[in-house]
């Protein structure tokens, strides 16, 4: 099958240090599952999925030393056949089998030796199918991807032409690589070295059953989704985004899940890594990690939902209003340029100042099709880094949310419990919100998020 190629380009320094983060406790994939209406058509899957997927040339190629180097370089073995495998259910699976088996998969590494992606189709779910595509994060962040998604799909069920990605996808790394790329973005070394020796001197996270030893045993759980409508009207009414909507309903389902386990919740707040993205829409074709990764003290520890609510969007807007993020998403690129020991030291090092790791992904605003088949869900799983084993992502898609939970059983052994607890904190959110006076109202802003949730959607 003809594809364009790509010369060989150096790795940006900030992706060879997630193509390094990999440990035999966390894996640096973006695992994602796609469901969808109807049973598989493998020949025009393969087909579709081989026609527009190689115009992103990070998809067929795979990581090579270079002059000490690491490089972008096409697999001249690429076959995509190696990269989309069928597995034939033996009987219709429930959500909670699928689970069981997702689970599964994504305790498989990717093979290094060729480019790490893969796509597991699954026949006979729900009376439909579903794709599980897994993504090593060195390729590209949450953002990214729903692009690549974007440019896989159609919003319609008829295969029309294969469409091209806004501008050429194959960026040029040369000035990325530089760490002083971050000067170039508004943030000087003097910020950069600040923020970092700040983090490295903030006290670990409050002790609790989420800091505890990992074996590196997952689980990944998801429920049905949410409706949207509500909680935008209930960003608007209190004055706040979205995304300050949805770091008060984790901080209080993380409050309630401690309680029920007999740890004081009303100490100290616990500390969550949560991604902030710095990538333009426009640039989303350019893949690669446009994010920086910031430590945000959550009001785990207030009772009121509305105290909780004012109090995550008044630190969500001081971390707006800082360097940090990009700060964070600089120091990246420095321990790209770490040995790998090195590295790991660092990462484990930030990581141990937190506890729960928090994501949000504006996902297609619209129905979405491949190969002719409707897809009907989207889920994606945030990975975690160092000692971090407890991981929470919300991802909109035709206007739902759904959330989806990534834990280490040892920290989590009841996982579903703290899914059903973040879908009860939005409700309590909803209850106190109606009564609460009201804040000057602004447009609702979210960094990534189309939208959010409260209800599950029927």
């Amino acid at each position: 099958m003809s594809k364009p190629t790509a010369a060989p380009a150096a790795m940006t320094r900030r992706d060879y240090a997630w193509h390094r983060m990999d440990t035999d406790k966390n894996l640096m994939v973006i695992n994602s599952i796609l469901l969808f209406e109807g049973a598989v058509d493998m020949e025009r899957l393969i087909s579709t999925i081989g026609l527009r997927l190689p115009n992103y040339p990070r998809f067929t190629q795979k990581v090579v030393q270079r002059r000490g180097r690491p490089h972008w370089v096409e697999d001249d073995q690429f076959n995509i056949a190696q990269h989309i495998k069928l597995e034939q259910m033996s009987q219709d699976v429930s959500r909670e089998e699928l689970q069981a088996h997702m689970t599964r998969i994504a305790h498989l590494p990717l093979e290094r030796d060729r480019p790490m992606w893969h796509m597991t189709v699954l026949d006979r779910v729900n009376g439909g199918h579903a794709i599980v595509f897994r993504v090593h994060h060195c390729i590209t962040d949450g953002l990214g991807l729903v692009h690549v998604l974007n440019h896989l799909t159609d919003d319609n069920g008829v295969h029309g032409r294969t469409p091209s990605p806004v501008g050429h996808p194959h960026r040029a790394t040369v000035a990325h690589n530089a760490v002083c790329s971050a000067v170039a973005r508004g943030v000087s070394w003097l910020k950069i070295a600040f923020h970092v020796a700040r983090l490295s001197v903030l006290w670990p996270d409050a002790p609790s059953q989420f800091k505890a030893p990992m074996t590196g045993a997952k689980q990944l759980v998801w429920l049905p989704p949410l409706e949207m409508d509500r909680v935008r009207a209930m960003s608007k009414r209190m004055g706040v985004t979205l995304n300050d909507v949805w770091v008060a309903a984790v901080s209080g389902a993380l409050r309630q899940y401690l309680g029920e386990r007999g740890q004081r919740p009303d100490g100290r707040a616990l500390r969550a890594a949560v991604t902030f993205n710095l990538r333009e829409k426009a640039n989303a074709f350019q893949l690669g990690n446009e994010f920086g990764l910031v430590a945000v003290d959550l009001p785990t520890n207030m009772d009121d939902p509305c105290v909780r609510l004012r109090q995550s969007s008044e630190r969500m807007t001081a971390i707006k209003r800082s360097h940090q993020p990009r700060a964070t998403m600089a120091f990246l690129s420095i321990a790209g340029c770490l040995p790998t020991a090195l590295q790991h030291f660092a990462l484990n090092l930030f990581t141990s100042k937190g506890s729960v790791v928090l994501t949000n992904i504006e996902g297609p605003g619209s129905r979405r099709y491949l190969a002719g088949s409707r897809m009907t869900d989207l889920i994606c799983w945030v990975p975690q880094a160092g000692k971090l084993g407890v991981g929470l992502a919300f991802i909109s898609y035709a206007g739902q949310i759904q959330l989806a939970l990534f834990v280490d059983t040892d920290l989590v052994p009841d996982p579903e419990r703290l899914m059903t607890l973040t879908y009860e904190a939005f409700e309590e959110l909803e209850l106190a919100t109606r009564t609460a006076p009201s804040e000057t109202p602004e447009q609702a802003v979210d960094g990534g998020l189309a939208g959010a949730p409260l209800a599950p959607a029927r």
